[in-house]
């Protein structure tokens, strides 16, 4: 298959290193100033614990750059990772040169697929998201690929019939296919619109706590903090619940789902798995832009809506210092 990965930060390259690896024809697409940067690739440091593998792997991945999409290029999938705010503006010019291909859309989604439909038709795009990440710092990739995708129709949730609905879901089942075949684990959500905006509501509640911590790793070694952080997540997922979402079916919604004072020794042990601090731990310092731009959407949401949100509020402070200390870190 013929991929282009359109994002090459931690997401994108992982899946780009994990396509390739597999035998596809995988591109990234960056902007022209960064094309000689790619020149030599870069350095990757990560554990793949996809399948029954467990293995670090330290080598240099040198992907084909490319600077431009053209609907003429024969590209079969185009994997979208970038950050959610960026996806209004790279829209428009994607829908332009997308040609035949399908999107898959592996980033962060919390405005809702009203604002994908104006540009693709539902049978256009797959919804997704990783179970990976980490951190680019001096040109090498420090993280993990935990082996997990969830992958969700572009009608999830919606009661659409047609010829459109069966290519949606034809789409589908070609990328469980496809990442299933690349030593991934797929795993398919009924309403993946609805899971987008708890995995975004509950990564919200780790910022605030590692953000006041200054830091993920300080972060999980203090019960105090995790209890506090269970408190802003519970806000949060009200906010999701508010907008319509059943947070019982999504699996990122269940720390905040009993009381803090139960479930804070379990979720800091959660937290301060390999997996987890591997994805996490340079993150703040990597994309604090990236999260502070998730805690606002949260919070701004919340506030529209006139949720009580007193607990996140209180972390706004905490979040602003972090993008200002973001390089200390």
């Amino acid at each position: 298959m013929r991929i282009v990965v359109f994002g090459s930060g931690a997401i994108g390259t992982l899946h780009a290193w994990a396509l390739s690896r597999a035998g596809h024809d995988v591109s990234v697409l960056v902007r022209p100033e960064q094309l000689a940067h790619w020149s030599d690739g870069i350095g990757l440091r990560i554990l793949d614990v996809r399948g029954r593998r467990r293995r670090e792997v330290v080598e240099r991945f040198r992907p084909h750059a490319v600077t431009e999409l053209r609907p003429t290029d024969g590209v079969d999938l185009v994997v979208l990772a970038v950050r959610h705010t960026q996806t209004p503006d790279v829209l428009p010019e994607l829908a332009r040169n997308l040609g035949s291909a399908t999107v898959l859309f592996l980033n962060n989604n919390w405005c809702g697929l009203d604002l994908i439909d104006a540009h693709l038709g539902k049978d256009q795009y797959v919804l997704g998201a990783p179970r990976g990440g980490g951190g680019i710092i001096d040109n090498i990739l420090d993280g993990a690929l935990e082996g997990g995708i969830m992958l969700g129709s572009s009608v999830s949730g919606h009661a659409l019939y047609g010829p459109t609905t069966d290519t949606a879901e034809q789409n589908l089942g070609r990328l469980v296919a496809l990442f299933a075949e690349a030593g991934f684990r797929p795993e398919i959500h009924p309403n993946m619109e609805h899971w987008l905006w708890v995995h975004f509501a509950s990564t919200a509640a780790w910022i605030c706590g590692a953000a006041r911590a200054r830091g993920f790793e300080p972060f999980t070694r203090s019960n105090r903090a995790v209890y506090d952080a269970l408190h802003a997540g519970r806000e949060a997922m009200q906010i999701c619940a508010v907008r319509g979402a059943d947070v019982r079916t999504a699996q990122d919604a269940r720390p905040f789902l009993l009381p803090p004072s139960t479930v804070t020794p379990a979720v800091r042990l959660m937290l301060r798995g390999e997996l987890l601090q591997r994805m996490s731990v340079n993150h703040g310092r990597y994309g604090p832009v990236d999260l502070y731009e998730i805690y606002d959407d949260l919070v701004r949401t919340g506030e529209r809506l006139d949720v009580p949100i007193p607990c996140l509020l209180s972390y706004r402070a905490d979040v602003e210092r972090m993008v200002e200390l973001a390089p200390s870190l």
